[in-house]
């Protein structure tokens, strides 16, 4: 019944240039979005309660109207209280009952009679329907109980009009209620504006509050942004500080993994690079020098292209170990499947014997299965051997074996040849490093790298055993995984 209408302005800052809002943080945003469902949260809160007063405050007119005509119904059905005797007009109805029923301040009574104001209740009421012609001619004019609301520039008025007879008098009759809600709608607009600057505090404080929170949290973040920004290829050593277990401490865990992997990939390739341009410039040069001095004898020009063919095959052999090497780092370097332990060491054994002529023996076989990347291992298995070939005589022993042990794998290449020293049993897995003993400088110095390159990726390790002079044992240490991953 009651139609109103309610404006709030809010500044909250969000006009802005295209390019400003380009260059919104994540802070910002975060805060923005969160500010922007608050505050239509609380305008919907202050229009849904500003609607339920406004009501209420209608509800309650309508009732007082309800109210007042009950007892007016009630005075005309007994005798008048001043006489004891029943109304014969109905000026005497109107006039007893008004003489008798006195309003409250906000509502005035009045009656009309053959279309002329008659009597007014006491007071001095907001507004003088009864002095509204326009508003006589109206209610004089009504039939059937009536109910309305009228604007007027003293305020809202909510009225009700009876029509009136008495039996026997043929004048007619109407009284009329007026309600004003005026008092009611004011303290009802009241709440709204105090609620309106409690919402218009709170959403100041929650900006405040949600910007020291936003920037905490997002701390991490721009350590993320910032450590980014700093890294250079040249310095990959910074990590982020990680507190915490939340999404953003797993964030910069992740960045950190994230940064341990570029920082070994960044010093694979810088060691592929310098360990390729140091061992490749020796036989470079040895090449170059040598056909540069090379004479015009057919006897001098064989001579050379043999060392110059030599030369380039110790290079190729020195490429593909840099390149295995360099891929024993990638994380597709392992074929895992399901691989006979016996056959991988009989096969291998097979293989090897073909190296050269010494006294080739099986020690063991492991009678198993295991998840392992059979031709990786075979590949160390072999390399160890040729490595026991270049340290060992015709007529040394080499075995070879294997057995299971618990819940690990063991693998191993054993000889009877020169040994080698302790200190130097570290060192010689390192790219490059070659034995005090290896007289014959065959080797690149790869070998041994790769074989514990293949054993860390299945997760184990190599180690050797060994002491000058009574030959040496390279094992291969692995976890036994006997179901596919």
């Amino acid at each position: 019944m009651t139609t109103w209408t309610m404006t709030m302005t809010m500044t909250t800052g969000t006009t802005m240039t295209t390019e400003r809002r380009h260059g919104l943080t994540a802070r910002a945003r975060i805060l923005g979005w969160i500010l922007l469902i608050v505050a239509v949260a609380i305008v919907a809160i202050v229009v849904i309660t500003g609607r339920s007063a406004f009501t209420r405050v209608d509800a309650q007119m309508n009732a007082e109207l309800v109210h007042e005509t009950e007892k007016f119904r009630a005075f005309a059905s007994k005798p008048d209280p001043s006489t004891g005797r029943e109304f014969f007009t109905v000026r005497e109805l109107l006039t007893s009952h008004l003489q008798h029923n006195l309003p409250e301040h906000t509502e005035t009574f009045f009656s009309i009679i053959d279309g002329t104001p008659d009597r007014r209740s006491v007071g001095d009421p907001r507004v003088r329907l009864d002095a509204d012609a326009e508003f006589v001619r109206m209610a004089a004019s009504v039939t059937e109980p009536t109910t309305g609301r009228l604007s007027t520039p003293d305020g809202p008025v909510i009225y009700g009009i009876l029509p009136v007879s008495v039996e026997g008098d043929p004048s007619t009759g109407h009284l009329v209620i007026a309600e004003f809600p005026a008092d009611e709608y004011d303290e009802a607009w009241a709440t709204i504006w105090v609620m309106s600057l409690v919402a218009v505090g709170a959403l100041a404080l929650a900006a405040i509050t949600g910007w020291f929170i936003a920037g905490r949290v997002l701390a991490p973040i721009r350590d993320v942004r910032e450590t980014a920004s700093r890294i250079s290829e040249t310095d990959l050593g910074r990590r982020i500080d990680v507190v915490g277990t939340d999404d953003v401490a797993q964030l910069a865990e992740t960045f950190n993994r994230m940064l341990d992997r570029l920082e070994s990939a960044f010093d694979g390739q810088r060691r592929f690079l310098d360990d390729a341009g140091h061992e490749l410039r020796t036989p470079i040069t040895i090449i170059r020098g040598h056909l540069e001095v090379m004479g015009d004898d057919p006897e001098d020009r064989e001579q050379t292209l043999r060392l110059v063919e030599d030369e380039l095959g110790r290079m190729s052999r020195l490429v593909d170990d840099l390149i295995l090497l360099a891929r024993s780092e990638r994380p597709d370097f392992l074929v895992l499947a399901r691989t006979d332990l016996t056959d991988l060491v009989v096969e291998t054994f097979a293989k090897a014997t073909a190296l050269a002529d010494r006294q080739w023996t099986i020690d063991n076989t492991p009678e198993a299965y295991a998840v392992a990347d059979e031709q990786r291992l075979a590949q160390a298995l072999l390399q160890l051997a040729a490595n026991a070939v270049a340290h060992t005589e015709t007529g040394d022993t080499i075995a070879i074996g294997g057995r299971v042990s618990d819940d690990r794998l063991l693998l191993w290449v054993r000889d009877t040849g020169e040994g080698i020293p302790e200190e130097e049993h570290k060192r010689i897995f390192e790219r490059f490093a070659r034995a005090a003993a290896d007289s014959r400088g065959q080797s690149t110095g790869l070998g041994l790298a790769i074989v514990a390159r293949i054993a860390q990726a299945h997760g184990g390790s190599v180690v050797v055993d060994s002491t000058p002079g009574d030959g040496a044992a390279f094992t291969l240490d692995l976890p036994l995984h006997e179901e596919e991953q």
